[in-house]
């Protein structure tokens, strides 16, 4: 599938969509989303916005039930996590499409209704990521939020298993590996079949890479939409640091419970050292001078190699879920691999 149907249906047409943001301390960011929501081509009286917060210490909550009354509010009693977060606000959802918003996104006017469109013409479509742009895209800070670029901007998995930053051009839809957790639209029916959203146990990173290795082997289908454009105003900060350190540290121990949980022992077994090397050579993505990418190899390989290599002795505790997918898997084994790996 490769082009986009954007004609107008009739209003009863509309499905009902439920739109869900989960919130912490963005009260910098919430209303612009809102605000871009509000102004959506979708027809609102098919349209539930959800924010649940978890348990935000700065005015968000505030700014929300002040200026959005239509929203409806959910506040969380403490904070836990962004994947055990989205979790809770998918038992408060009222609706079978269910769109996904990190807090620090903006939609262009027709995000809802192209997204919905696409997921309405191809029932074989499980869930969909929109045209992600980032600070990192040329011309970001002097972008028209209403303007359709001519590129489609995504967040796809390396065959090391990270995700890294791809353009394309020519294409209105593609299939990607990897379904971002930034913005994404999925079936209610799907998120029943898998179980569960996210993997509560992954706190935040790596809970969309293991929803993605989940979706592949039942054979579901995702797309990223040229047409469905979010901005994402959050500019990836992969620097050398004490706080960015503790968190590469967590992305890098999900990664490994993601593909643990989705790999046989003997896929997992083949499989480890492209994560392992992946880890490693992660460094020369982040942003530093070439000379402090080679200076600082060493230590952050070793740094890697820690991570990795505590992770394994936590694998057991995704043992039960690791045995769900297995006996619920449709592809036949090592099918994962070669989609990683592009076999």
């Amino acid at each position: 599938m490769d082009t986009v149907d954007n004609r107008q249906p009739e209003t009863n047409e509309y499905p009902n969509v439920s739109v869900i943001i989960l919130t912490y301390n963005g009260n910098e960011y919430i209303k612009p989303l809102l605000e871009s929501l509000a102004n959506q081509s979708y027809p609102k009286e098919r349209t539930e916005i959800l924010v649940v917060d978890n348990a935000s210490t700065d005015e968000t909550l505030m700014t929300v039930s002040s200026n959005f009354p239509l929203v409806k509010v959910v506040a969380l009693e403490k904070n836990i996590g962004f994947a055990a977060g989205n979790n809770q606000a998918l038992l408060h959802a009222g609706h079978d499409l269910l769109v996904f918003l990190n807090q620090d996104t903006i939609c262009h006017p027709r995000f809802l209704q192209s997204m919905v469109t696409v997921m309405e013409a191809d029932k074989t479509l499980a869930a969909c990521n929109p045209n992600i742009i980032t600070p990192e895209v040329e011309g970001f800070g002097t972008m028209d939020p209403t303007f359709t670029p001519e590129s489609l901007y995504l967040c796809d998995m390396v065959p090391f298993g990270y995700g890294k930053h791809r353009t394309i051009n020519g294409k209105k839809i593609v299939r990607p590996k990897l379904l971002s957790g930034c913005a994404f639209i999925i079936r209610r029916e799907t998120v029943s079949e898998l179980g569960y959203l996210f993997d509560d146990q992954l706190w935040m990173y790596a809970e969309d890479t293991d929803l993605s290795l989940r979706l592949h082997n039942i054979a579901h289908k995702i797309c990223v939409i040229r047409e469905a454009i979010v901005y994402h105003l959050h500019k990836s900060n992969m620097s050398i640091e004490k706080g960015r350190m503790i968190t590469a540290a967590g992305a890098i121990q999900n990664r490994v419970y993601a593909f643990y949980k989705n790999m046989s022992e003997t896929e997992f077994f083949f499989f480890f050292p492209f994560l392992f090397l992946g880890g490693i050579f992660k460094i020369f993505e982040f942003q530093l001078t070439t000379t402090r990418k080679v200076l600082y190899f060493l230590p952050f390989s070793f740094f890697s190699m820690a991570c990795m290599i505590s992770a394994i002795f936590y694998l057991p505790r995704f043992a039960a879920q690791k045995r769900h997918i297995m006996k619920k898997r449709l592809k036949p084994k090592f099918a994962l691999i070669r989609l990683i790996l592009n076999l």
